[in-house]
């Protein structure tokens, strides 16, 4: 399990934004795609490392469970019982600029919504928005 929790955290800091998956799956790098006028969807790098946890039992998008986890080291810590763990995520003005510009990359190809996009990555249609009008 710990090995699993090293490659995850490994797999999220190497990511820089978005892999682009062609309808057969292949990985592909969005200019070439475009170039070759061959459709793609951008996939979070996220949501692959979520799937393999889900698989080896550890359910990160399941807040009760993570209620249940975050209460469960809290007690082995010795620390107090935590308050229910909130949805909302901050973003650094980093992290926002290359949302916004995988976006753009994503709006070029003319496979998305800005609706789909916000939902895909975990972000409220009307904060994305504002972050589009920033």
């Amino acid at each position: 399990m710990r090995e699993l929790i090293k490659e995850a955290i490994a797999d999220l800091r190497k990511g820089d934004g978005f892999i682009y998956v062609t309808a057969e799956g292949n990985n592909i790098d969005l200019q070439e795609a475009a170039s070759k006028g061959i459709a793609v969807t951008p996939v979070n790098p996220k949501k692959e490392v979520i799937k393999k946890l889900d698989a080896a039992g550890l359910h990160l998008n399941d807040t009760k469970f993570l209620n249940e986890l975050n209460e469960l080291i809290s007690l082995i810590s010795g620390g107090a019982v935590p308050a229910k763990a909130s949805k909302r995520r901050s973003f650094s003005d980093s992290e926002k600029s290359k949302i916004v510009e995988e976006w753009a990359k994503v709006e070029a190809t003319g496979n998305k919504t800005k609706a789909a996009f916000a939902k895909e990555i975990g972000v409220g249609y009307q904060t994305f928005i504002n972050w589009l009008r920033d």
